[in-house]
């Protein structure tokens, strides 16, 4: 049950794993930054001009994903000898990110999620009959479409960075470059005041702490950043929960589409 538990904290960290590393792709330069600083771009920083700070570290992710449009990501969570093992890619355009994500669960074995035009699919293998799900989060009567509108909000990537940047408190080097991607990416420490979120990510977070869940002042995550900007990989423990991500082959991610209507299923095993 203890393991359990600790993984029920999985989705509030992978929600801030996502609003920090990668769903601040669209928000606008100039209008969610902050009047803190002025923004380091990542063109700055590759030509060693500029530093990544507390200041300027969600918009200069958000410049080169942005700029990069796609990329493949893997994850890993553990936790007491259980874990979640999830690979995917991942697809920016204009002001909406598109997912396409497998996830292998303890318990409850293989599933895939896809989030694409507003709608998410899921298949569930036996439990969905080997097919997708659709969920349309405007679909009241559908008990799945409020989760469902909370991660597509999530990932939205026109939201998050003002209540990120808030809640940074310190961004500093750890350790030489390593070789990732192709790539020398630098180590940093990013220290994270939960208090201070806002939005979906404090909505997480809540939830977590609501399941039983006991979260400590700080959080403390390690990104790895390329000269370009593009994060490689980061990772985190909290409670003795330990998530590492990879994030590769920025601008030649795989496609993300929706399942062709074959392979969707209108059974739905949760009573909708």
């Amino acid at each position: 049950m203890r393991s359990s538990r600790r993984l029920l904290a999985v989705p509030a960290t992978v929600a801030l794993v996502w609003a920090l590393a990668a769903c601040a792709g669209g928000a606008p330069a100039s209008e969610e930054a902050g009047p803190t600083e002025t923004v380091a771009a990542p063109e700055a920083t590759q030509s060693g001009t500029g530093e990544i700070t507390a200041a300027n570290l969600l918009e200069t992710l958000a410049i080169a994903q942005k700029s990069a449009g796609s990329y493949d990501f893997t994850m890993s969570t553990s936790a007491e000898g259980q874990s979640i093992e999830a690979r995917g890619s991942a697809v920016v355009t204009g002001d909406t990110q598109e997912l396409a994500m497998t996830m292998t669960v303890p318990g409850a074995g293989d599933m895939e999620i896809r989030l694409v035009g507003g709608l998410m699919y899921m298949n569930m293998g036996e439990m969905t009959g080997g097919k997708f799900l659709q969920i349309d989060p405007s679909d009241t009567s559908n008990p799945l479409a409020g989760s469902v509108g909370d991660l597509t909000g999530e990932l939205d990537p026109t939201k998050g960075i003002t209540g990120q940047q808030a809640a940074i408190t310190s961004v500093t080097k750890k350790g030489e470059p390593e070789q990732l991607d192709g790539v020398e990416a630098q180590p940093y420490e990013v220290v994270i005041d939960p208090s201070k979120l806002t939005g979906p990510e404090a909505d997480s977070l809540t939830q977590a702490a609501a399941a039983g869940v006991t979260l400590p002042d700080t959080l403390v995550y390690t990104f790895w950043i390329g000269p370009d900007g593009l994060m490689r990989k980061m990772s985190f423990d909290l409670l003795g929960t330990q998530t590492e991500m990879t994030f590769s082959n920025w601008a030649d991610g795989a496609a993300v589409t929706a399942p062709t209507p074959d392979q969707i299923t209108t059974e739905n095993p949760f009573g909708a």
